[in-house]
């Protein structure tokens, strides 16, 4: 069974145990409640702008700090902005699944086919 993110629950929970941090900026993160700091939710990242959204090598948790700042960006573009120059944030810095994504390279297939 699948849930909003198109995931089953037990991929969804496996990465969820992965990434225990924020896979950008290393932020220890909290489950959303009322009265803890939005900024250091975990929030789902979608490494890819387009789908694939369906698998752990396209999914990650980040801190809603990080994904709001990412928005749709490509995340090789995304190191070049100041909230990523200003907190050293770049491929060397981010969590293995980041840099694994890359190395396969940002897989940004939009419905075009390009």
């Amino acid at each position: 069974m699948s849930n909003k993110y198109g995931l089953p629950e037990d991929q969804l929970d496996r990465i969820r145990a992965r990434d225990t941090r924020c896979v950008y900026c290393e932020k220890e993160m909290r489950a959303p409640i009322k009265g803890t700091p939005a900024t250091d939710w975990a929030t789902i990242e979608h490494l890819n702008r387009f789908p694939p959204f369906d698998d752990a090598t396209t999914v990650a948790i980040c801190c809603m700090s990080c994904n709001a700042s990412r928005g749709a960006k490509k995340i090789t573009d995304w190191f070049e902005s100041d909230y990523c120059q200003k907190r050293d944030i770049n491929f060397s810095s981010v969590a293995e699944p980041v840099r694994e994504y890359l190395r396969r390279g940002e897989l940004e297939i939009s419905a075009g086919g390009t």
